[in-house]
């Protein structure tokens, strides 16, 4: 039953879901829910790695790629963000918007910006609260 295509924002979405013990819970959670490999690539400590690929290797986390196309309009969203995107938060933006996804994301001026190109953006804590418990 998966009801909303989920796109995690950056490695600091992973990195809070690990700090608090929720990892576990938030891939349980009844959708599907996917990334990129540019955010994977952030995560550098091994332990953090194994935890996150572990979750690949179950299909509970999508990693997605792009093709030279896809990175140049990722690029592009990138040159013309006027708060400092990084790249990783701009493959996200570019994939949820391409799959009609919800955006987790607890960056204030991201969120904005994504909002403001038409995608659906929701902080992680509202979004597993009321997944969870509503």
């Amino acid at each position: 039953m998966i009801e909303e295509r989920i796109v995690i924002s950056d490695a600091n979405v992973i990195f809070d879901l690990l700090s608090v013990q929720l990892l576990e819970a938030f891939f349980a959670l009844p959708c599907e829910i996917c990334t990129t490999d540019l955010v994977i690539s952030e995560i550098e400590r091994p332990e953090q790695q194994q935890i996150i690929q572990k979750f690949i290797k179950l299909k509970k986390l999508g990693v997605a790629t792009f093709d030279f196309d896809e990175f140049s309009e990722i690029l592009l969203l990138q040159s013309n963000s006027k708060n400092n995107t990084s790249i990783a938060d701009c493959s996200v933006w570019y994939y949820a918007k391409k799959v009609d996804g919800r955006l987790l994301t607890g960056d204030g001026k991201f969120r904005s910006a994504a909002e403001k190109d038409n995608v659906k953006v929701s902080g992680m804590v509202t979004y597993i609260f009321f997944r969870k418990f509503l």
